[in-house]
């Protein structure tokens, strides 16, 4: 039985895969390329290689040095997770 961690990665990856493929055929067709998308996997990258150090800074702010919650702020899928919703938004 696969963990929700690896549930929700295989989603992602199906996810872009899928989108890459629609980019690079409209790349090769000339038409319009999906900006938001675009914009998303650039935040949700961000937010894996950037994130998990800013929210370091944000718990040592908050006090919180180890712990559940400390984990879980500072999680490389968490901060992935939240680069990618904010850059979303972003291009609405």
């Amino acid at each position: 039985m696969k963990s929700i961690h690896e549930q929700i990665l295989e989603e992602r990856q199906l996810i872009i895969e899928q989108k890459s493929d629609e980019i690079a055929k409209a790349i090769k067709e000339g038409t319009d390329v999906d900006e938001g998308f675009l914009a998303t996997m650039l935040g949700g990258l961000a937010g894996v290689t950037a994130g998990a150090s800013i929210m370091k800074a944000v718990c040592k702010a908050l006090g919180l040095e180890k712990g559940m919650i400390y984990d879980l702020l500072t999680s490389k899928l968490v901060c992935g997770i939240a680069g990618a919703a904010i850059a979303n938004n972003m291009t609405k």
